[in-house]
């Protein structure tokens, strides 16, 4: 039987800090995922608000883009 007097306790800690600033870098990276999900969910509810009808696709995506990008 283990005493929990007996038991060595530590602590794990992040070795990323909390206030850790995003290089350029990742800021380009992650730009345009969330970019593209936006756009694609988008296109994805104009193309349930035409009653989910094929061959609209691309027309759906150019009009996800201008709702999205605000143009």
């Amino acid at each position: 039987m283990i005493h929990a007097s007996t038991v060595k306790r530590t602590t794990v800690t992040s070795r990323v800090p909390k206030n850790r600033i995003e290089t350029p870098l990742e800021k380009t990276t992650k730009a345009p995922v969330d970019l593209s999900e936006k756009i694609a969910k988008k296109a994805y509810e104009l193309y349930v608000a035409r009653g989910c009808a094929n061959g609209h696709d691309v027309e759906d995506w150019i009009q996800a883009e201008k709702i999205v990008r605000g143009s």
